[in-house]
Parts: C-alpha cells; sequence; structure tokens
C-alpha cells in the first residue's frame, strides 16, 4: 500500500457513527480530497459537503 493510500485510508476507518452521536446537529463534514463514502455518512445522517466538486 502506497503513502497516499495510507492516508486516504485512515478517514474511512474513523467510527463515522460515533463521530455523528457526538456532534451537535446538523452534523457536518467536509471532504476536502473527495475520499469519502459520501452513501455511507449519508445514511448515517452527515450532511456531506464535497471541496472542489462542481
Amino acid at each position: 500500500m502506497g503513502r497516499n493510500e495510507v492516508r486516504r485510508s485512515q478517514f474511512r476507518t474513523y467510527n463515522w457513527t460515533k463521530i455523528y452521536e457526538a456532534m451537535r446537529k446538523p452534523a457536518f463534514v467536509f471532504d476536502g480530497r473527495n475520499i469519502l463514502d459520501r452513501k455511507e455518512l449519508q445514511n448515517i445522517g452527515f450532511e456531506l459537503k464535497g471541496i472542489g466538486k462542481g
């Protein structure tokens, strides 16, 4: 696994449900690299904003 892949995978292994439960609502995630699983985070309840997407 390359260095960039390691960086990307570390964000995918977070316990997003636990993070969501601890946040004020609405809970926003700003994905500056557009590497997160949009459907998964939206299903949890996050408002996901991809930065740099048209």
